[in-house]
């Protein structure tokens, strides 16, 4: 992953004046040509060459519009990019598909799945100027969903309390979701028993903590942890606990 800032002035280099623009392409040569068009228009380019990069760059930028390719560097759809925003019940920024998959019905579905323009692979670097400008014209002001948490293949989405790794949902009861996200949070950080129990069981903080309880919903998390192939791990010590993701 690489970020790209802007450099020089020219007169239309104001078009993406402040705009941070998400390049998901696995074509490195296509990559550079459309960062170097983000950055003759005035805006930051970052790139990413998959979806899981993508998603960790929207959740960790403020990002303004997206150029999406479709055939990826880990063979997934582009448009899954589209879908995770559907399933986040989140606004998307503004999204340029560019694409060789170049049929009346790609640009349907991609269009239909939320993205605001389709543009033909080969294209004409002034047509792409114009549709960036255009799309930044128009787009909405939304911003990156700040209720996702993505840490390697897990993915936590706080609002509507779901958990995923590599993408399937992680079966847990409530107030185990609470205790793992929080635990998730701290990515490998140790949280003590005071932190959690404060964190997770709020309507008693002012009480102390409740060994029995904790452990028995650590137990429980653990449970639904197990099944799961190469899944995250919760380490025990004096220290308190934290969540272990292997590489």
């Amino acid at each position: 992953m690489t970020s790209h800032s802007t450099s020089g002035k020219t007169a239309q280099q104001d078009a993406l004046s402040g705009a941070t623009v998400l390049v998901v392409e696995d074509d490195l040569e296509d990559a550079h040509l459309l960062l170097d068009e983000v950055s003759a228009l005035g805006g930051r380019g970052l790139h990413a060459d998959c979806v899981q990069s993508a998603r960790a760059f929207i959740v960790e930028n403020t990002i303004d519009l997206i150029v999406l390719d479709r055939m990826l560097a880990d063979g997934e759809d582009g448009l899954a990019l589209l879908t995770w925003f559907r399933e986040l019940e989140a606004p998307a920024p503004g999204v340029l598909v560019a694409s060789r998959l170049s049929t009346s019905d790609d640009h349907i579905l991609g269009l239909e799945l939320g993205a605001d323009d389709y543009i033909n692979k080969p294209f004409d670097p002034r047509e792409l100027a114009a549709r960036l400008k255009a799309l930044m014209r128009r787009a909405a002001a939304a911003r990156s969903p700040e209720s996702v948490q993505i840490w390697g293949d897990l993915e936590i989405r706080t609002l509507n309390k779901i958990a995923l790794w590599k993408g399937d949902p992680i079966s847990m009861r409530p107030q185990s979701f609470a205790a793992f996200s929080f635990l998730a949070l701290h990515k490998g950080d140790y949280v003590s028993r005071e932190a959690l129990w404060r964190a997770v069981w709020d309507k008693y903080k002012n009480l102390p903590p409740q060994n029995t309880v904790i452990n028995n919903e650590i137990s429980r998390l653990r449970g639904s942890l197990n099944g799961l192939e190469n899944g995250p791990k919760i380490v025990s010590e004096n220290l308190g606990y934290r969540l272990v993701i292997e590489d």
